[in-house]
């Protein structure tokens, strides 16, 4: 048995929430990830355009989901390393 598109959604934007919020609090706590802030701006760029992608490939409604769950949270990942919160 599989659940719900609904359930997916709702799942992926849930995790999306918490897991920005821990990448918040684990920036906080250790200042010299800014420092390497270009590199994980770089790196989510790239994720996001891959992931993008795949998801213009996919033909399942709960895959598309969960793929572009991954490419919002590369979104969360540029905005906390670019300094804007």
């Amino acid at each position: 048995m599989e659940a719900p598109v609904a359930g997916s959604i709702i799942l992926a934007g849930v995790l999306l929430k918490l897991g920005g919020y821990g990448l918040i609090c684990i920036t906080v706590k250790f200042n010299y990830l800014y420092k390497m802030g270009h590199i994980f701006f770089v790196l989510s760029l790239v994720g996001i355009v891959y992931i993008g992608y795949v998801c213009c490939r996919l033909n399942d409604l709960k895959a598309l989901v969960a793929y572009s769950s991954v490419a919002h949270i590369g979104l969360v990942i540029r905005g906390i390393f670019r300094g804007t919160r």
